[in-house]
């Protein structure tokens, strides 16, 4: 009798103790709560999105969720409810169980540069080249590189207005073949976004081209557009924080033809 009362004695105190640790554990995250350890819902993407894309038809098959995250792990502007996705278009790559933000949906404030992060006072344009002349796939995005242009045929017609030039009106006598030649287009500019060759087993490129989209200031987006329709462009790729140099007697037969007396 005395062992069975024992044993009915030390069940109780088990109990007690049990008890006790799931208050000190409830106590704890409570305190823990309320100092801080609270949980916010947001919203995640289920799978990866491009940029450019519909929310709506993405909404029904499910491709968001609610995540309770701590507080302090909230993204600025972090989008909360599914509803607020309505309508919405991305503004930019989206990865799978990325929080959205306000920034990366149609509605909401753009980032000052915009997705491809343009200079202020810069536009972008954009360019397609063959890989040889663009460095064969080594640029990067945020490389600084320097554009060169190679002109054949070119002409100087001497005194001659921009609307003689358009209109055909100039005389034959004041015409001027040039050498074919090579000028420092553009010395330095960034490169917001490249689209590389892919490359094979071996290691080596295994496509054709080049695509980059360049940060330019409003004149050099204009010469490079002339340049790329009327001549042919090569890059020279900088080392990292270096800019390119400008030769200066190699401007002259550029600033003739992108001025107002002269044609290509």
């Amino acid at each position: 009798m005395r062992s069975r009362g024992l044993v009915v004695a030390l069940a109780v105190l088990l109990a007690v103790a049990a008890a006790g640790a799931v208050v000190l554990y409830t106590n704890g995250v409570k305190k823990a709560a309320e100092s801080g350890g609270s949980l916010t819902t947001v919203i995640v993407s289920t799978q990866d999105i491009p940029a450019n894309t519909s929310l709506d038809e993405l909404i029904q098959s499910g491709g968001f969720k609610e995540l309770s995250v701590p507080a302090d792990a909230v993204v600025n502007a972090a989008v909360t409810s599914i509803a607020e996705l309505r309508g919405q278009t991305t503004t930019a790559p989206i990865v799978a169980n990325q929080q959205l933000t306000a920034s990366n949906l149609s509605s909401g404030e753009q980032v000052e540069g915009g997705m491809l992060g343009i200079s202020k006072g810069h536009e972008a344009l954009t360019i397609k080249l063959p890989s040889p002349q663009g460095v064969n796939g080594n640029i990067q995005r945020g490389d600084n590189i320097t554009v060169f242009a190679t002109f054949t045929g070119a002409s100087i017609i001497k005194g001659a207005s921009l609307p003689e030039l358009v209109n055909g009106t100039t005389s034959a006598a004041d015409k001027q073949d040039l050498p074919d030649f090579t000028v420092t287009l553009i010395p330095t500019v960034r490169v917001l976004e490249v689209v590389n060759p892919g490359i094979d087993e071996a290691g080596n490129p295994s496509g054709d081209s080049v695509t980059l989209t360049l940060d330019l200031l409003p004149l050099d987006a204009q010469n490079l557009t002339l340049a790329n329709q009327t001549g042919a462009l090569y890059i020279g790729l900088l080392p990292p924080g270096e800019d390119g140099q400008q030769i200066p007697a190699s401007t002259l037969p550029v600033q003739l033809m992108l001025g107002k007396k002269a044609v290509i």
